[in-house]
């Protein structure tokens, strides 16, 4: 059996559009500061200062949208190195509790390296190049999709009074039939991603068996949910996604059923494509009798609408993983074993008390 490589060094990478910024610590030296060029030049020169020292270099990077990417992949595949991909809420939290009050690049790649010494360390793999293009394919795809929404609420507005031109409508009206066709085009350009590669054909087909799940929904949701690691759990997924419930609670308040709200800490792409998804869902079957139940309990509708989407979510992502086709039993209830919970005892002389 092999033995496991020591860790030897380990890395803060603050990414920026033109250059790396970079606080590395080999064994137990002070951390030493580079700064190199974001190119490929860059990133094979960043590869082998952290190669300089025998053993495993273990690195955390912050996802900055596309910026990081080339650099993430590259280490990611090297078997020296150990690479976290952190999100940049829990690195500003990091840096908040150390009460930090500078904020460089040169600030942040520490803030990264300790967080990579101190932090539970979750190891980021690459997904294929077909996926991060079919990513990019659907996000591209959102975007047109956001400014069709937004040129027909403008058309709506500029309809709304007399003293608007012939010509501004007729111009609003050509940019909007100039992005539905770039929609379509976009679409297309998903769908043939997904079908040359087998694995993401067998999980396109999988969505598009779901009620509510369109090839436009099937492409962004794939794009999207693909690049996930296949081992996580449905309600990791739905957290990714920010739907997740965000109870709130303080003192004896909290004896009272408190207001929920989701997390929205999360992908809001996710959260934009399951909205539609389950606009349309409602009017089928198991999922329709699901919202009718939450409809005569006196639910709120956006609350109602959030149940159905997380409930949606959740079984794409089994669709997904399975390369199985719809099942309603897979949107039933699932039944759980509750606990009693321990009595709420007031606090004498509070509001609350009776």
């Amino acid at each position: 059996m092999e033995q496991q490589k020591k860790i030897t060094s380990f890395a803060g990478v603050d990414v920026g559009g033109k250059d790396l910024v970079v606080a590395l610590r080999r064994g137990r030296g002070d951390p030493v500061p580079l700064t190199i060029p974001n190119t490929p030049e860059g990133h094979r020169t960043l590869l082998r200062a952290l190669r300089k020292k025998a053993g495993i270099a273990r690195v955390v990077l912050e996802a900055t949208g596309t910026y990081h990417l080339d650099v993430a992949i590259l280490l990611a595949n090297n078997s020296g190195v150990e690479l976290m991909v952190a999100n940049p809420l829990a690195a500003r939290r990091f840096a908040q509790a150390q009460m930090r009050r500078a904020k460089t690049d040169r600030v942040d790649a520490a803030v990264l390296l300790e967080f990579c010494q101190r932090m539970e360390f979750e190891r980021w793999s690459a997904p294929s190049t077909a996926r991060l293009e079919l990513r990019s394919v659907a996000r591209h795809l959102s975007a047109l999709v956001a400014d069709q929404t937004a040129i027909k609420n403008r058309i709506c507005a500029a309809s709304a009074t007399q003293t608007t031109p012939e010509f501004v409508l007729a111009d609003l009206e050509d940019q909007l039939a100039a992005f539905a066709d770039r929609s379509k085009r976009c679409q297309a350009e998903g769908r043939r991603l997904a079908d040359a590669d087998p694995d993401l054909k067998e999980a396109f087909t999988s969505l598009l068996s779901a009620p509510g799940i369109g090839e436009r929904s099937a492409v962004i949701l794939l794009g999207e949910l693909g690049v996930l690691d296949q081992t996580m759990t449905p309600d990791q997924v739905v957290g990714h996604a920010g739907l997740d419930p965000r109870p709130v609670q303080s003192g004896t308040r909290g004896c009272k059923d408190t207001a929920r709200k989701i997390s929205k800490v999360g992908n809001p792409r996710i959260r934009a494509a399951m909205f539609m998804v389950a606009l349309n869902a409602v009017r089928m079957g198991e999922v329709r009798a699901f919202h009718d139940r939450l409809i005569a309990k006196a639910k709120p509708y956006f609350v109602v609408q959030v149940a159905v989407m997380r409930r949606m979510l959740r079984v794409a992502w089994v669709l997904m993983v399975r390369k199985s086709t719809w099942d309603e039993s897979l949107f039933a209830p699932r039944h759980r074993t509750v606990a009693a919970a321990a009595p709420c005892t007031p606090v004498r002389g509070s509001k609350g008390e009776e």
